[in-house]
């Protein structure tokens, strides 16, 4: 895989220029471009170091305004240097860091097998419902918001969420979003209860979408993987390329 060339790919049709839906509406500035959702989300930007500082403080006044949350993810590659400096100076708070990681879906993908739990895509509020649940036991935290956000979005082709049982029970979930474009897939929140990890379900859940990304025709995936996440994704072919910070900024 050509690094910089998915690299600069990555940049240019994911971040720098999404295209527009009417769940995740597209704010285009001549310094920022703004993903909405339940929160917003900054996915590019073009600063020097030195409007850097003054481009920060517009987005702080934004967010007072607005009365909504704002998501900064900034990746090693990204200029100006001095951005996560200024991020933290402004009140900004750093989530749980990740790796920027890719897989060439052209390469074959390794056997993944896994008796003990059956993998699901969500059709149903039912089935959506238990989604959530496996992702609030696996990162203890409440997701919620995805109840409002997927339950219109079941039908649609370019969202795939798949839910893992074990025993009839919700033991994983994880995330494909094909809106991108027609050359990357994103993974978001794969997770595993805690009772039903090293048994091979996470394994299973990207092979589930690695499936439905070829049969789409896509030529990558990427991901932001949690640590605990890498070795694992490493051990399927996604490739490591560069450290993420996700900077969030709450009214």
């Amino acid at each position: 895989m050509d690094l910089p060339a998915v690299i600069a790919l990555f940049n240019q049709t994911v971040r720098a220029e999404p295209i527009p839906r009417p769940w995740t509406p597209v704010t285009r500035t001549d310094r920022f471009v703004r993903l909405g959702g339940h929160l917003d989300f900054l996915l590019w930007w073009s600063l020097t170091a030195a409007a850097a500082a003054e481009a920060v403080a517009d987005q702080v006044a934004h967010v007072r305004a607005s009365g909504r949350g704002l998501l900064w993810r900034v990746y090693a590659f990204d200029e100006p240097p001095e951005l996560p400096g200024l991020l933290r100076a402004a009140g900004f708070v750093e989530e749980e860091s990740g790796t920027l990681m890719f897989r060439d879906l052209a390469l074959p993908f390794p056997l993944v097998a896994d008796d003990a739990a059956t993998i699901s895509r969500v059709r149903t509020l039912a089935a959506l419902d238990d989604y959530v649940a496996a992702g609030d036991l696996a990162f203890d935290e409440d997701g919620g918001w995805q109840r409002e956000a997927f339950a219109e979005r079941l039908a649609d082709p370019d969202l795939a969420l798949f839910v893992a049982h074990v025993d009839g029970r919700p033991a994983a979930a994880g995330r494909l979003d094909m809106s991108v474009g027609d050359v990357f897939g994103y993974l978001f929140g794969g997770g595993v209860v805690p009772a039903h990890r090293r048994k091979g379900v996470y394994r299973a859940l990207v092979a589930a979408r690695v499936a439905v990304a070829r049969a789409r025709g896509l030529k990558y995936l990427c991901t932001d993987a949690r640590d605990a996440s890498r070795p694992i994704l490493q051990s399927l072919g996604f490739v490591p390329v560069a450290r993420q910070m996700t900077w969030l900024l709450t009214p």
